[in-house]
């Protein structure tokens, strides 16, 4: 009997910097999520601030949830504590590497326990998972994060948003500024009643509502006390401690010449239209009022990088330019790797978020390049690497009005050069040589009292010179000024995240900062952190120590039972090809009756030919062996795919446009009706390929990874298109990045070995493979795709077969079998926790499906997956004359309303691996999106023999 999966909704949280979370629950509007308790703390010394938001949920309904909140935080700033309750107390988080978080969550999640990640993702935002939200209950999360306040003339400013925030049932908000002689002022207040108090020395703020709508939100200034010490310190081991020093550039900053020739490039991917483009445009008034004379090339960069037109601005008149930036369509995906050097440009200004979707960055810049952000999405590490390497400015809109960014624009950048006396000091940041702003603060590690040093810093060939007076230095108990130091040192290695992956990680797992590489866990069961080898925050550690030893030598034995099980499958995969299956009289076979209505219509599709060019659904292997013979008896095939039309509404509108141009003009002019529906892009996609429009056809398709960040089932649905239409190296990349997300599916890995396949890459694949079933990736991942040997193996003696150059003696003999057949079918797809099957009918009308595994003509399916993405397959040695027919059924589908209905690719074979092999491959979705598809099976394809 086959496990039905249970059905979960998904909580989509929107939220700003530390601002109200907006929550949304998708398809819940009677039993909206409801946002119960508020309490936010705030402390402040000089320009550093630390934050800790604590928030309770309430889920009225009478269903388990589970909850996602995605954030950004402010350039340099990073979550740096996380909390979830635990029967009733808030447990802390402790660090651990991010793709064992995630793999230990979803293996969790599946047993309805309580664990809880904070995760950083693309640019510089952050995603917390929480499961269960119960029914009728609370859930509470806290999240930690310290950041370095902005000179506002001539005080240090701090801004807490409560936009768009509903009443809230308790709120409690309180603010603590230290070491200040003047009141603090408030600039916005959320209510009328908050307002600083003397206390000691600080100045402390509090509101305890209940009820409570936010008036406006929080503004407040900090003036700088110039009595005091601007040098902080914590103490470390030893003689060693921590030290933030608070410096004032009190030189000269000279302008850089001004430029004649400049390049715009411009993103006008799908999510430039959510940068704010108002600010942008005030940027370039103030650019062209001050270079008045200059010449333009206007660049556009989304999947591609394209010349757009040359502008000449005359005594400051951009009109020409303004209005074609004001008309630009945003659409498509961000390849930064499509970026180009463009000849006799002296500057260029790159409009962007940074975050780069559909390719990796690859050059340097040789002319100096500035880099304007308007978004709080964005990856300021990425456009900062892109401005200091090419010695321009990073700008951040965000944080400056207009002439503040115009003057930064305006200077030559100030280089940071270390301290004059060359004290005993380590782990300077920024680094030594680093592009700096105001106000600067430098972080290390000293030793006792250095006494009175001098900074020094640069200005094109010039020299500057500032005290630091370390001998005033204050030193705190009860400020992480280690963790400044530690998320300003992440900051610097995540400007080459890749170069440095191992120093990120191991400094965010002993500091407890969230990176590109290390997230927080939060886990309920003591076994648990026993299990996955996690170390438990300090209340369990005791617990913890004294049952770690029961869990040894666990890890080896799984690896030892995996390979054995390889070995037993390709021994079983010999004997069946070895067996001659003799056909009987066609007659009535059972079929199975644990699935509702099995034997309903597959709905209506146009059955087509698929011709042979290079833009085909297929590919061919062209046979090598001139020597093969092929006796009359057996039969030459035929595949025949079917081309499964999407049923939606919004279909109708395109039916009768015959132009790629006009289905694409349709499909932007209709986009705002369906901006976060996947399967509108995939259709849309899909119609301008059939139309021949291929670059039309791919912007549409990778705007799809412009919808969610690290998503890897969009990115599933893009990899299984980019294959089957041939664009191979994007399919490389692609799988890449999800194999960098989720490195504990073997599916991740499986289907980077084929695109290096199809990027005739045999060697790296073979090794791939290898590693697979040897277990040298992951601990856990033998429990989570039991049966996929059968598929490794058929491929793993595929490439022996194919490529006699490829090296195979690390691969075990008792792995190597040559198995060529007439028939293999492989359907793979993109959502967890989903269960879709594969179904194929021989000529006999005999089914090979999930209850019925093995035919009488000798039809074998392998493992029935009903959890993870798959794959499943169908092998035949000797076809049979006749018609066979290759069906899915789509038997319990993952709720995520964001990467829509599970997307399905199915790769179907003739002669596989017998010198004549012949692909072909189909791709197509749910037609019923976020609904169980058991009552039919959809029809994708035919055999012919």
């Amino acid at each position: 009997m086959k496990k039905i999966i249970s059905l979960m909704a998904t909580l989509a949280f929107s939220f700003a910097l530390a601002q109200i979370p907006t929550l949304e629950v998708e398809n819940q509007k009677k039993h909206p999520v409801i946002l119960q308790d508020v309490k936010i703390d705030t402390k402040i010394l000089g320009n550093l601030a630390t934050t800790t938001a604590t928030y309770t949920f309430y889920n009225p309904s009478n269903r388990i949830l589970e909850g996602t909140l995605t954030f950004p935080l402010p350039e340099g700033v990073s979550v740096s504590g996380y909390a979830l309750d635990i029967n009733g107390k808030l447990r802390n988080a402790v660090p651990v590497p991010k793709e064992r978080a995630k793999e230990v969550f979803e293996s969790i999640e599946k047993r309805n326990v309580d664990p809880g990640i904070i995760e950083k993702v693309e640019g510089n935002n952050f995603r917390t998972r929480i499961y269960p939200l119960p029914e009728k209950g609370n859930r509470t999360i806290q999240i930690t994060y310290h950041q370095e306040l902005k000179n506002v003339a001539s005080d240090y400013q701090y801004f807490l948003s409560f936009a768009n925030a509903t009443t809230i049932p308790k709120f409690n908000l309180k603010v603590w500024i230290s070491e200040t002689v003047n009141v603090p002022k408030i600039l916005e207040n959320p209510d009328g009643s908050f307002a600083f108090q003397k206390q000691g020395n600080q100045w402390i703020a509090e509101i305890n509502k209940t009820d409570f709508r936010p008036n406006e939100s929080l503004k407040v200034t900090v003036p700088k006390n110039q009595n005091s010490s601007n040098v902080v310190l914590q103490k470390a081991s030893g003689d060693k401690f921590y030290f933030a020093a608070n410096v004032g550039l009190d030189f000269p900053v000279k302008e850089k010449p001004k430029s004649q020739k400049i390049a715009i490039i411009w993103d006008n991917s799908y999510s430039g239209s959510k940068r704010n483009r108002d600010k942008e445009l005030q940027f370039l008034d103030a650019y062209f009022a001050d270079n008045k004379n200059v010449s333009v090339s206007l660049y556009l960069l989304n999947n591609a990088f394209e010349n757009a037109q040359e502008f000449n601005v005359s005594q400051g008149n951009w009109s020409e330019l303004k209005n074609r930036i004001l008309n630009l369509k945003y659409d498509g995906g961000t390849d930064f790797g499509a970026l180009k050097e463009i000849n006799g440009v002296e500057e260029y200004l790159l409009f962007s978020d940074g975050i780069s979707n559909f390719g990796d960055l690859t050059m340097k810049f040789k002319k100096p390049l500035n880099s304007i952000t308007s978004t709080p999405t964005s990856d300021f590490n990425l456009l900062k690497l892109l401005a200091n390497q090419s010695g321009g400015n990073f700008i951040n809109l965000n944080e400056q009005d207009t002439q503040s960014a115009l003057k930064t624009y305006k200077r030559l950048p100030v280089r940071f050069l270390g301290f004059k006396e060359n004290p005993n000091m380590q782990e300077l940041f920024p680094n030594i040589g680093s592009v700096i702003s105001e106000p600067v603060n430098i972080f290390g590690i000293s030793s006792g009292n250095v006494g009175k040093l001098t900074a020094v810093f640069s200005v094109g060939n010039d020299r500057f010179e500032t005290p630091v007076d370390f001998s005033q230095a204050q030193q705190l108990e009860n400020w992480q000024i280690a963790q400044f130091w530690a998320q300003r040192k992440i900051n610097e290695l995540e400007l080459n995240s890749t170069r440095n992956r191992q120093e990120i990680k191991n400094i965010s797992e002993q500091f407890g900062v969230v990176s590109k590489n290390t997230s927080l866990i939060v886990l309920d069961d003591i076994n648990d952190y026993v299990r996955y080898r996690i170390t438990p925050p300090q209340e369990l550690l005791a617990d913890y120590q004294k049952i770690v030893s029961q869990n040894k030598g666990r890890v080896l034995e799984e690896r030892k039972n995996l390979l054995s099980k390889a070995f037993d499958k390709t021994r079983e995969l010999k004997t069946w090809w070895n067996t001659e299956f003799k056909p009987v009289e066609k007659k009535e076979y059972p079929r199975v009756s644990n699935q509702s209505r099995v034997d309903a219509p597959a709905p209506p599709n146009a059955v087509r030919e698929v011709q042979a060019s290079p833009v085909a659904n297929y590919d061919m292997v062209a046979s090598n062996s001139a020597k093969l013979e092929e006796t009359e008896a057996r039969p030459k095939g035929k595949i025949t795919l079917v081309d499964v039309e999407s049923t939606a509404e919004y279909m109708k509108d395109f039916q009768n446009l015959q132009s790629a141009d006009a289905i694409y003009q349709k499909y932007l002019e209709n986009r705002s009706k369906h901006e976060k529906q996947v399967t509108y892009y995939f259709d849309i996609s899909k119609l301008l390929f059939k139309k021949g429009n291929k670059e039309l056809s791919l912007k549409v398709l990778s705007t799809l990874a412009e919808l969610d960040l690290e998503n890897e089932e969009l990115y599933k649905t893009i990899y299984y298109l980019l294959k089957q239409r041939g664009h191979y190296d994007k399919e490389l990349w692609i799988t890449q990045k999800i194999l960098e997300w989720r490195p504990f599916d073997a599916q991740s890995h499986r289907d980077h070995a084929l695109a290096l396949i199809d990027n005739k890459r045999p060697q790296e694949a073979l090794n791939i493979y290898k590693s697979l079933l040897y277990q040298e990736f992951t601990d856990e991942i033998s429990m989570r795709d039991n049966g996929i040997e059968e598929i490794l193996i058929m491929e793993i003696n595929n490439i022996l077969k194919q490529n006699k150059n490829v090296d195979g003696s690390k691969i075990d003999d008792r792995l190597k079998a040559d198995l060529p057949v007439d028939i293999r079918v492989v359907i793979n797809w993109n959502k967890d926790n989903t269960d879709i099957d594969l179904w194929v009918t021989d000529p006999k009308g005999e089914d090979c499906s999930y209850g019925h595994k093995s035919t009488q003509i000798g039809g074998r399916l392998s493992n029935d997956f009903t959890q993870g993405f798959g794959p499943e397959q169908f092998l035949l040695k000797k076809a049979v004359k006749g018609k066979y027919k290759i069906k899915t059924n789509f038997f319990g589908e993952r709720q995520n309303i964001l990467s829509g209905p599970a997307t399905v690719m199915a790769e179907v074979y003739l002669y596989y691996s017998d010198g004549r092999q012949e692909r072909k491959i189909a791709v197509f979705q749910s037609q019923k999106e976020n609904k169980r598809e058991s009552d039919s099976k959809i029809l994708i394809g035919e055999f012919e023999f």
